[in-house]
């Protein structure tokens, strides 16, 4: 049975609805009334019981598949008391009989039974309410409209977790009256599709999302590793799997890709896109796909191919000869051959790259003879120049430093091979008898000193792995985090007057003067930094005053803000033209 439950405010409403509107038939409850004004009526004296309730009316359905046998109306107002006295009961529970989400710990159906019994028996009489049945839909349903105020002693049915409690009461329901039994949302980790949505795939077939769905479902039944998942998907589904990572190398999150059978201007097929999380919250995030369907990850093993898998879905076109419908979880699906398309996929990355990933290696290990003591970033300028002078092309010194310990994307990569050469340019002009003073790292319009780190991190050696990971994690993350933190005041001062300091959940931000500090509660000050504007030129330059323990989770703290601030400044934007629009019908 599907089962939904809600409290309002309005039994006029309500009643109108489930008497007017559906047309339905009154077969039970302790009522009087047969209309809406006398049921109306009626309630309204229940509810001047307890004035202070605000949504004193209850309103449960249920609704019996076409496939069930056919059930009277004496039955079906038996099943609905019992649901309404099951939702009751089980509202005042507490302690471990309460989980219900948990079969280890919840009441078991035969105390709930014996609880409903003495409930109906007792006190159902106490609470005002009718049951009214619709035959005249595909799914035969009953809805159940209750005063939640007890006549008696004035006290309120709690509805606290009260869809739990519905759904729950529907599964010992379905079992007691020999039913069809479902699964409960958090047993099928999917949310149900809507009336309209059910509507949609009998006139059209499985909307995208759900093709998408059912194939990760499929994909993913033997537990693959996310590099097969990523390969089955699009060779089986025609369903593309982009992985995106952070600069300071984590897995950011996946999303998922699907033609949707129209084009673009460009006569491009035009393709659906959902995030992992959003595409089904429980099963399909990059986390949900290890924990809840068992696909196997390891970043050594795995972030190497996956980045080339992403490369190569990425420019790849569709095949239009396998555009799926998936019309059952029985569909049948036409399937590649996947060692043929994995050999494909590795001949396209080989043709990309001048080097295997062996010869990259040796070379890095060969150019970095000499500069164990320099820090990574520095090291990886000098090999990269050294490539350079040895005539190496610019894609081959990109691939000797993507087998850096800093973990270069491509980009990355590319970029600083362009950086070393700058480098080699200043090198040729400037005399040998000058000192060369040490290269400030950059990024767009933000200029960072690293000597200035080597003084906050002194308690490490210089070459550690420790002073370099760390090194590498603060450069990036004042690189990320200071130009949201200064759009993030600009926007609360424009908005709300003072901003001296932004709390977050357990770390908080603050300006004084051109200086931005972030504190973490448990860790006290991640950073400090002076920011000012650079002199006859745009933008501006930031200067460390200070740097403590940085962890890769800063990023994501980070990456949240920065979601908040695009969708503040969104609402400031669309009530902006609502405004302009308001004015203009004004006129």
């Amino acid at each position: 049975m599907i089962t939904k439950t809600k409290a309002n405010k309005s039994f006029r409403g309500t009643t109108r609805y489930v008497l007017e509107k559906e047309k339905g038939q009154i077969i039970g409850g302790n009522m009087y009334g047969k209309t809406t004004d006398e049921l109306v009526e009626q309630f309204a004296l229940s509810a001047h019981l307890n004035p202070q309730l605000k949504d004193p009316c209850y309103h449960l359905m249920l609704s019996l598949p076409k496939t069930d046998r056919a059930m009277n109306d004496n039955e079906i107002t038996q099943l609905s008391e019992r649901h309404l006295a099951n939702v009751v009961v089980l509202s005042r529970l507490t302690g471990d009989e309460s989980q219900v989400k948990q079969p280890d710990k919840r009441i078991d159906d035969a105390k709930l039974n014996q609880l409903a019994d003495e409930f109906i028996a007792n006190q159902l009489p106490a609470y005002d309410f009718f049951i009214a049945r619709h035959s005249d839909k595909k799914h035969d349903h009953t809805h159940i409209v209750a005063s939640r105020v007890n006549n008696l002693d004035g006290k309120s049915i709690r509805t606290w977790n009260n869809f739990a409690h519905s759904e729950h009461s529907a599964r010992v329901l379905e079992r007691e009256f020999n039913l069809t039994q479902v699964q409960s949302s958090w047993e099928s980790k999917r949310k149900a599709m809507t009336r309209n949505q059910r509507d949609l795939v009998d006139k059209l077939g499985l909307p995208s999302e759900e093709i998408m769905r059912r194939a990760i479902d499929t994909v993913a039944a033997d537990k693959p590793t996310m590099p097969q998942l990523i390969e089955r998907l699009w060779s089986e589904h025609q369903v593309k799997s982009i992985v995106s990572y952070y600069s300071h190398g984590g897995v950011r999150g996946i999303k998922f890709g699907i033609d949707i059978g129209s084009v673009n201007k460009d006569n491009s097929p035009r393709m659906l896109w959902k995030q992992g999380g959003n595409l089904n919250k429980y099963k399909c995030s990059f986390n949900k796909l290890q924990s809840e369907l068992g696909v196997s990850y390891d970043p050594k093993r795995d972030d190497s191919e996956i980045k080339a898998l992403t490369e190569m879905l990425e420019t790849v076109p569709l095949r239009q000869d396998k555009q799926q419908v998936i019309i059952s979880s029985e569909a049948n699906i036409l399937t590649d051959d996947l060692p043929t398309f994995k050999a494909n996929t590795d001949a396209a990355v080989k043709n990309k790259r001048q080097l295997t990933a062996q010869q990259s290696a040796e070379l890095y290990h060969h150019y970095g003879t000499g500069l164990q003591n320099l820090l990574v970033i520095d090291q990886d300028k000098k090999i990269a120049i050294r490539g350079l002078q040895e005539k190496r092309t610019e894609q081959e010194v990109t691939e000797i430093l993507m087998t850096s310990s800093i973990g270069w994307t491509q980009d990355e990569a590319s970029q600083l091979v362009l950086v070393a050469k700058e480098l080699m340019k200043g090198e040729q002009k400037e005399p040998k008898s000058l000192p060369k003073e040490k290269p400030h790292f950059a990024q767009g319009d933000k200029y960072l000193t690293p000597s200035v780190l080597d003084e906050r991190l002194g308690a490490i050696s210089i070459d550690s792995a420790e002073h370099q990971a760390q090194q590498k994690l603060a450069f990036e993350l004042v690189n990320y985090a200071v130009p949201i933190a200064k759009a993030l005041m600009k926007h609360w001062g424009e908005q709300y007057g003072e901003h001296s300091e932004i709390k977050f959940k357990v770390s908080q931000l603050r300006k004084e003067g051109n200086q931005f500090i972030y504190n973490s509660d448990e860790r006290g000050e991640i950073f400090r930094v002076e920011v000012k504007k650079k002199q006859h030129q745009h933008g501006y330059e930031y200067s460390i005053l200070n740097i403590g323990e940085v962890l890769t989770t800063d990023f994501e703290h980070w990456d949240k803000v920065s979601n908040l601030l695009k969708k503040l400044q969104y609402q400031v934007e669309a009530e902006k033209v609502s405004q302009s629009q308001r004015r203009g019908l004004s006129r």
